[in-house]
């Protein structure tokens, strides 16, 4: 697991979202669990260290679209 240090203002959702680039319901669960000790924070302070879980993230194999 990797730890992600933060900077005034970080939001626990603005983190999630610029390091696994989704803000998928299941994997941003798996993150706040990570983080159950800072999710009383509504913004982070510098120095705040954040948890990182290693993720498998969902792939989506192929985009079908209605006229194909």
């Amino acid at each position: 697991m990797d730890i992600y240090i933060a900077r005034d203002g970080d939001t626990l959702d603005m983190i999630c979202f610029k390091i696994y680039k989704t803000l998928d319901s299941d994997i941003y669960a798996l993150f706040l669990r990570a983080n159950a000790d800072i999710l009383h924070k509504d913004s982070l302070d510098r120095g705040d260290l954040v948890n990182l879980p290693n993720l498998e993230l969902k792939k989506v194999d192929e985009v079908k679209y209605l006229w194909d």
